[in-house]
């Protein structure tokens, strides 16, 4: 019976024990622990690498530098096959995209490399059919004639149609005759304007090339125009520079005007290379400016201001780190082989924000060493250091790192490439921060300790030296924010306003957001003073009318079995809503009318293809002579491949260009044609194709593009923070910080009327990654520190808030000279990161402390405690007692090994 009662007890405890241990309190202890064992050993982990890290610097630090120097110019040597690339195909086009090999099919059979000069000439409320006006436009013509370079004039460069040069304008329906045109009255353009509704020429609907308001009388036919189109068209040659030169002649006559027009706004191919292209490369000229304003900003915040504490090399050399790590990006990227777009002379300027940071960081601890690790010799001091900074600059940079990296895998080329070099540059500026930088540091530090002065380390001042008055050793910033800011900050009144006015921003954020529109334009991306934006902007106002121009490819097809498809096909096609009504111009429906004037009975694709050949030597067939291949010069022919021109009904944005696009590829995909069999060839023997569709295709990807980079970018940080920072709760309010940031961010740029392009998706994206920057730091630090929420909250802002709040001003200041420049590109990235900046310094200085002030997690097993019932001031003898560094604490036993390393080398 007892042993019986004994078994049954133990079996009970046992029961009970095990009920005990499925509770969910239990399983919370158990969490909690099991998490605080993981932070531990992560962060002692980290510790100890930057120690060893910071040691062996602290012993060489001469050979650091010069063996990082050295490594960093071998990657440079990858410039030496540095280009760049400007086609649009290779930056802004999903390589998967079906256009990709409808170019090559294209331009492989019907060579598109042409040049061209457009003019647009306009009378603001005055009617351009007047003799006056056309005899001027003529003055054009003949003018373009006359230009000559390097013994070539415009009728050596231009393209043939029948023997003549291929310039588009009104003056095609007289055929150029300068007699003719000279002796022109009103009725006579008039008459032969309605009796010409196509070009004899170039088969053109002249009232395309009408623009402004257009008045018709009562029997329909067009009496008044306020604007028409004139365009010169070359072909490309492989030694560009006359051409360029032409261009250029052309420029500066239209510009220059003439007489009888009252304005003339002009576009060529040169022009947004010079204009678009050309201003992006003058204001690289303002990163020089850049690295000036941050270098006197790092020298002032690092030093003191007396001829011995002052650190001029020390900012020096973190300028040099920065070139460093921008030499190491494009050399081994460009080994690498990763495109080089105009878009990333933007790079220059993040590194530059970036880099800033992480010293600061470093510096921040280097200084608020405790006293004991302040008597340790310089290798051991550095050590330390590093271990102290090295977990928050890990966090900051990884996340970077890994923000960039998924916008590497996105599907268009441009914002790809550009995540590469960034990617690259922010993992080389970590190494060259946490090495050279503190290689710099180290020397700094034996030069202070002999007394030798700032600037001319070759003298060596006086000992005891006299600091003056203003070289003291409090921290402006650190006195703001521990006897000022904080307390302010941390008052309930305070606290509850903040929270009311965080949430109210982000809930404006998330309506104005809503309102984003996507749109992509390189047009944007012209100067708003240029000449080139003046022509956009006019023939919008002027030729608002006219859609997409494109044209429909056949290839390979038997058109004589196919003619009842096809004919289907061009029915559909000039009865769709998405093509301009009238504009399709096809040789097919020009030959199938043809045809029975022709007498031949067609029985078979012999007697067609002959007929065919007739027709476009024909005076009524010759206009349509380019649309059509045929195999051979000679009777008998097939045809290789043609085309058919039309231009898409003008769409309201972006968006429904690409809705166009896909209803007329949809016509003709399912006209019940033949496919293309072989690899890097269309599918379908008949597309749609045009070089506005390359921008087309970039816009149906661009949307879903952002929101998977945001959304990887984003679930990547969270969980990095997580791993690096190793405590959830902490990690989740961080990342809670940085959706609002991003949020903020999206909602002031749609005040800004910034709408969603390559560049801004770039922007975006990369903004993920600096976010996180302003709130990790004041979430680890926050962990570090042993003692009620509130106190940690405050002394979290002491200890790491002027380090934030210098990294996001020495960003600012990187980039702040770009609020002025001409380029668009610069002046999105300049507003981007401005917002960035701002709401990150906010949600991580103003807001996170609140909120870990109120449900802040409790803090690491190895954590300091802090003082709770004594006023936090800033005098020697608080900072002695507060043994807080500005990021982690190191931990028991680290703190061992040190002092043990210490004592064995003084042994």
């Amino acid at each position: 019976m007892s042993n019986s009662l004994s078994t049954n007890t133990k079996t009970t405890n046992m029961g009970n024990k095990s009920t005990e241990e499925m509770t969910p309190e239990k399983n919370k202890r158990m969490c909690n622990a099991c998490m605080n064992k993981i932070s531990s050993f992560i962060i002692w982990s980290l510790e100890t690498v930057f120690f060893k890290v910071g040691l062996f610097i602290g012993t060489y630090p001469l050979l650091t530098i010069i063996t990082c120097s050295l490594m960093c110019g071998l990657c440079g040597i990858g410039m030496k096959t540095f280009h760049e690339s400007q086609e649009q195909e290779k930056l802004w086009v999903p390589q998967s995209s079906r256009l990709i090999n409808e170019k090559i099919w294209v331009d492989k059979i019907f060579p598109q490399d042409t040049r061209f000069v457009s003019f647009l000439t306009v009378q603001p409320e005055g009617n351009i059919l007047t003799p006056e006006f056309l005899n001027a436009l003529m003055d054009y013509y003949l003018q373009s004639f006359k230009f000559s370079f390097r013994n070539q004039s415009f009728s050596d460069l231009c393209l043939r149609v029948n023997s003549k040069c291929y310039v588009s304008s009104l003056l095609e329906i007289w055929n150029y005759d300068a007699d003719v045109i000279r002796n022109l009255t009103e009725t006579d353009i008039k008459l032969k304007l309605w009796s010409t509704p196509v070009s004899p020429v170039t088969g053109t609907n002249v009232q395309t090339l009408l623009g402004g308001k257009i008045k018709m009388d009562s029997n329909g036919n067009v009496v008044f125009a306020e604007a028409t189109e004139i365009m010169w068209i070359m072909e490309k040659q492989e030694d560009t520079s006359t051409a360029l030169d032409f261009e250029k002649a052309m420029i500066d006559m239209a510009l220059k005007g003439i007489r009888g027009i009252n304005k003339t706004y002009v576009y060529a191919t040169r022009s947004f290379d010079d204009e678009g292209y050309g201003v992006i490369n003058q204001d690289i000229k303002l990163l020089a400016m850049g690295f000036i304003i941050v270098f006197a900003f790092v020298l002032l915040s690092l030093g003191k201001f007396d001829l011995l504490r002052q650190k001029v090399y020390v900012s020096l050399v973190g300028m040099y780190c920065i070139g460093l790590a921008i030499l190491v990006s494009y050399g081994l990227s460009t080994a690498l082989d990763v495109i080089y777009n105009p878009i990333l002379s933007m790079l220059p300027f993040l590194l530059l924000g970036v880099g800033v940071d992480d010293m600061f960081v470093i510096m921040e601890t280097w200084k608020n060493l405790s006293p004991e690790e302040q008597k340790l010799d310089i290798p051991h001091k550095l050590g330390v250091t590093l271990s102290h900074a090295g977990v928050s600059v890990t966090v900051t940079s990884v996340t970077d790192i890994i923000a960039f990296g998924i916008g590497a895998s996105t599907a268009i080329p441009a914002l790809s490439s550009f995540c590469i070099y960034a990617s690259i540059g922010i993992l080389a500026l970590f190494l060259l921060v946490a090495t050279v930088f503190a290689s710099s540091l180290a020397l700094d530090e034996r030069r202070l300790q002999s007394g030798r002065d700032a600037c001319l380390c070759c003298y060596k001042h006086k000992q005891p030296y006299t600091f003056n008055k203003c070289s003291s050793d409090k921290s402006f910033l650190q006195i703001v924010f521990a006897n000022y800011y904080g307390p302010f900050l941390l008052k309930l009144p305070v606290k509850v306003l903040v929270i009311i006015f965080t949430l109210a921003m982000a809930g404006l954020g998330i309506w104005r957001a809503i309102h984003l529109r996507q749109d992509f334009d390189l047009t944007n991306y012209l100067p708003s003073d240029s000449y080139a934006y003046a022509y956009d902007h006019i023939k919008k106002e002027y030729f608002d009318r006219q859609g997409m121009e494109t044209r429909v490819y056949c290839g390979g097809l038997n058109y004589f079995r196919m003619q009842d498809v096809l004919q289907n096909m061009l029915e559909r096609i000039s009865n769709s809503s998405y093509i301009q009504t009238g504009s399709v111009n096809s040789w097919f429906t020009a030959f199938q009318m043809y045809l029975p004037l022709s007498g031949t009975d067609v029985t078979s694709e012999e007697v067609f293809n002959a007929q065919l050949f007739q027709f476009m030597h024909s005076l009524y067939g010759q206009r349509f002579a380019p649309f059509v291949q045929f195999n051979s010069s000679s009777l008998p022919v097939s045809v290789k491949a043609s085309y058919f021109t039309m231009t898409h009904s003008l769409q309201i944005d972006s968006q429904h260009d690409v809705i166009a696009m896909d209803k007329l590829r949809e016509i003709i995909d399912t006209a019940g044609l033949p496919q293309f069999h072989g690899a890097h060839l269309p599918k379908y023997m008949c597309f749609a194709y045009s070089r506005e569709y390359m921008t087309c295709e970039t816009n149906k990807v661009l949307l879903s593009e952002l929101y998977r980079n945001l959304g990887l970018s984003a679930a990547c940080v969270f969980a990095v923070t997580v791993i690096l920072i190793a405590n959830l709760w902490t990690s989740l309010l961080v990342f809670v910080c940085v959706l609002f940031t991003m949020v903020d961010v999206c909602g002031i740029l749609e005040v800004w009327g910034i709408k969603i392009d390559t560049a801004s998706s770039i922007l975006l994206t990369l903004s993920v990654g600096l976010a996180v920057d302003y709130s990790a730091h004041i979430g680890h630090t926050f962990m570090t520190i042993g003692s009620n929420r509130n106190n940690r909250a405050l002394m979290s802002l002491k200890a790491i808030g002027p380090a934030v709040f210098n990294g996001g001003l020495s960003t600012f200041l990187a980039f702040v000279l770009l609020a002025n420049s001409a380029s668009f590109g610069f002046q999105m990235f300049f507003k981007v990161f401005s917002a960035v900046v701002i709401f990150g310094l906010y949600h991580g200085l103003v807001f996170l402390p609140v909120i870990l002030s109120l449900v802040g997690s409790s803090p690491y097993l190895q954590a300091k405690d802090v003082p709770t019932d004594r006023t936090m001031d800033c005098d020697e003898e608080a900072t002695n007692t507060i043994l807080v560094n500005d990021h982690a604490a190191v931990t028991k036993n680290n703190i061992e090994l040190i002092h043990a390393d210490f004592s064995n080398s003084r042994m």
